[in-house]
């Protein structure tokens, strides 16, 4: 069995409780932060799908928010074009995934890198393959998991499903993050319904049932959390 990587090398696997949730967003923005900071950032997404070629992509959007380090295809070495779980859309290429290439690809960056941002493919438990979860990665990487939800109603439900279920699969979560991916409307973000209010109270619901784990809100088109997470401090354990 082969050592994770969080036993010599900072990272965080960056999840969510379902597709379309925000993990690009927040991913971007803690490869920013880090960035900015001086940290020399690797990046991973082991495994896309829905990815049209000459349009823009989620690996994209990581490899520009990093720097640009290496090549677009080290990032994301595995990528398909149907918007299906991954294992799926390879398949319908004739394809099938890699999974020694899944950590492998992940690891390579740690000879070029102080510290590894990863995104997953979908929720924490989608499949990646016949066999494997993303959990599975996130197990074999064995580094903190940054979970991620949309911050809509429902949010609460959604986080402490995957937490709780994260926890009893032997996994750690760092932080939540709940991504207001979308812009909202002109409405008094005070009023109870209002996007920004649910994000918020479900930040501090969910804050008080999770003591031990970090919780922001990363409004819509913002460049950091509320409050503010010492990213780098949380990849080193």
């Amino acid at each position: 069995m082969k050592a994770p990587v969080a036993s010599r090398f900072p990272g965080l696997f960056v999840t969510a409780t379902d597709t379309d949730a925000g993990k690009t967003f927040v991913a971007a923005m803690i490869l920013r932060t880090l960035v900015a900071e001086g940290i020399g950032v690797g990046v991973s997404k082991p495994v896309a799908s829905g990815v049209i070629a000459g349009a823009p992509s989620d690996a994209q959007t990581l490899w520009e928010a990093a720097g640009r380090p290496r090549t677009l295809s080290a990032v994301c070495p595995q990528a398909f074009a149907l918007p299906l779980a991954p294992h799926h859309a390879a398949r319908a290429e004739g394809r099938t995934i890699d999974e020694t290439l899944l950590r492998e690809g992940v690891l390579a960056w740690t000879a070029t890198s102080e510290c590894l941002i990863v995104e997953g493919a979908g929720g924490l438990f989608s499949p990646l393959t016949d066999r494997l979860l993303n959990a599975d990665l996130a197990a074999d990487l064995g580094v903190p998991l940054i979970v991620v939800d949309s911050g809509r109603l429902g949010c609460v439900g959604r986080v402490l499903a995957t937490c709780f279920a994260a926890e009893a699969r032997g996994l750690g979560v760092a932080a939540v993050v709940l991504s207001q991916i979308d812009p909202g409307g002109p409405i008094d973000e005070d009023a109870p319904t209002s996007p920004g209010r649910i994000a918020r109270d479900g930040a501090e619901e969910i804050a008080r049932r999770l003591p031990r784990i970090a919780v922001a809100v990363l409004p819509h088109a913002a460049t950091v959390t509320a409050p503010p997470l010492d990213w780098f401090r949380l990849a080193r354990g």
